[in-house]
C-alpha cells in the first residue's frame, strides 16, 4: 500500500512535489509520515510547520489513503512508485527523484533507449521540421521519444514519434487529468494512447510557472540522451540540458544559422562540448542500448533481405545490417549495441562478408555493401 499512502500524501492541498521525497525519508516511509501528519502535534510541525502541521491534520483524519488511490484508479490514472519494478531505475538515481509518478496510458518499454527531444516553444520551421524529422526516425530505431508537450519543438517531436507508431512519453508540468497547453487536447489523448502521460503532479493541479523547470529534472532523468533542437540562450530546454549533464547523460544538439536567435542556446552548447547532431545515426550512435528497429531485433528484419544464395539471414546478421547502414563501425562499437561478444560477432561478420554483404575497411572497420546480386534475390 507505498503508493496508496504516497498518492493520498501528494494530493494534500499545498503539498509541495520536490519536498515531499525529503519528508518520507525523514519519517522513514510513506506510511510513517502520514500517521505523523494524521496525530498531528510538535513532531508534525518540526516537519512540515504549525500551520500545515494542523491542517493536514484535519484532512489525514477525514482521507482514507486506499480510497484516494482507488479513485484514481477509476479515473484511468496509475501511480509508480520508486519501490515499483516498472519505476526507471535512471529516474530512481537522480539528485531529486520524485516521490510519485502519476501515469496515463501503456507502461514504458524497458531495455530500449530514451531520448529526449526538448527546444523552443516559438520554434521556426525548420525547428519544427527537425524535431518531427529526429522523433520519427528514433521511433523507427525502437527508441522512446521523451519530452513535454510544450508548443514547438516538444509537440514536433511527440507528432513525429507517434507517425511512426513509437512510443513516446510527455512529461506534464501540470495534474496528469489537465489539458495544457489546451490546443493539444488532440495530441495528449494520441500520447496516451499509444504512449504515456507522466507528472508528479496531484489531479487538478494547475500548470503554474516553476513546475516546468523542476518537471525538466524528469525529462533529463529518464532519458540516456537529451537532444536540443532550437533554443535562444535563455530557453527552458538549456536548464534540461544542463540538468541532463549533471545526471551524466549525454547532450546533443542540432545547428542552427549563427544569426538566428533560436540558434544561439544549440550553437553554444555545440561549442562548448555537446554533440553535433546532423542525423539520427548521430544520436544512435552515442546511446548506451542499441537502437535498432524492433522488427529488425525480432529477426523479422527488412522485407527481402537474403543471402546471396538465397536464404534468410539469421537475426543477428539483420541487427549487424541495420547498424551498418549508418556507416561503417567498428567491431568493438558493433559489439557494444549488439550485447554479441566480439569474438562471435566477428564469426558473424566474416560468414556475411563471404555472402557479400560487408567489407572490412583499414583500421578493423567493417561497411555494408548492399551486393546488388544479393538484393534481386
Amino acid at each position: 500500500m507505498e503508493e496508496a499512502y504516497r498518492a493520498a500524501l501528494a494530493c494534500l492541498a499545498g503539498m509541495n512535489s520536490l519536498a515531499l521525497p525529503r519528508l518520507v525519508q525523514l519519517a522513514g516511509g510513506a506510511r510513517e509520515l502520514w500517521e505523523i501528519l494524521k496525530a498531528g502535534g510538535a513532531r508534525a510541525a518540526a516537519l512540515v510547520g504549525a500551520e500545515k502541521a494542523a491542517s493536514w491534520a484535519v484532512d489525514c483524519r477525514r482521507i482514507e489513503p486506499a480510497g484516494v488511490l482507488e479513485g484514481l484508479k477509476r479515473q484511468g490514472i496509475r501511480v509508480i512508485a520508486p519501490q515499483d519494478a516498472c519505476f526507471p531505475e535512471r529516474l530512481r538515481s537522480i539528485y531529486d527523484p520524485p516521490a510519485l509518478l502519476f501515469m496515463v496510458g501503456g507502461e514504458p518499454p524497458g531495455d530500449v533507449p530514451y531520448v529526449a527531444v526538448v527546444g523552443a516553444r516559438k520554434a521556426s520551421s525548420y525547428g519544427r521540421w527537425a524535431a518531427e524529422a529526429i522523433g520519427e526516425e528514433l521511433a523507427r530505431r525502437g527508441a522512446v521519444v521523451v519530452s513535454g508537450a510544450a508548443y514547438g519543438v516538444d509537440g514536433h517531436a511527440h507528432q513525429g514519434c507517434l507517425k511512426a507508431g513509437g512510443f513516446t512519453i510527455a512529461i506534464l508540468g501540470c495534474g496528469i487529468d489537465k489539458v495544457y497547453p489546451p490546443e493539444h487536447a488532440g495530441l495528449l489523448r494520441r500520447i496516451a494512447s499509444s504512449g504515456c502521460l507522466l507528472s508528479e503532479y496531484p489531479p487538478g493541479e494547475s500548470p503554474l510557472p516553476w513546475h516546468f523547470p523542476h518537471r525538466n529534472r524528469i525529462i533529463a532523468g529518464l532519458s540516456h540522451a537529451v537532444v536540443v533542437v532550437e533554443a535562444s540562450e535563455k530557453s527552458g530546454a538549456l536548464i534540461t540540458a544542463d540538468m541532463a549533464l549533471e545526471e551524466g547523460r549525454e547532450v546533443m544538439a542540432v545547428p542552427g544559422p549563427i544569426g538566428s536567435a533560436l540558434s544561439q542556446g544549440t550553437n553554444r552548447l555545440i561549442q562548448k562540448g555537446a554533440k553535433l547532431v546532423m542525423e539520427v545515426e548521430d544520436i544512435c550512435e552515442e546511446l548506451p542500448i542499441a537502437c535498432v528497429p524492433p522488427a529488425a531485433a525480432e529477426g523479422s528484419g527488412p522485407a527481402g533481405i537474403r543471402g546471396c544464395g538465397g536464404e534468410e539471414m539469421d537475426p543477428q546478421e539483420l541487427i549487424c545490417v541495420e547498424l551498418l547502414q549508418g556507416g561503417p563501425r567498428s567491431l568493438d562499437w558493433l559489439a557494444a549495441r549488439t550485447g554479441v561478444p566480439p569474438g562471435e560477432l566477428l564469426a558473424c561478420l566474416t560468414s556475411m562478408s563471404f555472402q557479400g554483404w560487408v567489407a572490412e575497411e583499414a583500421g578493423g572497420r567493417f561497411r555494408l555493401l548492399l551486393n546488388p546480386a544479393c538484393r534481386r534475390n
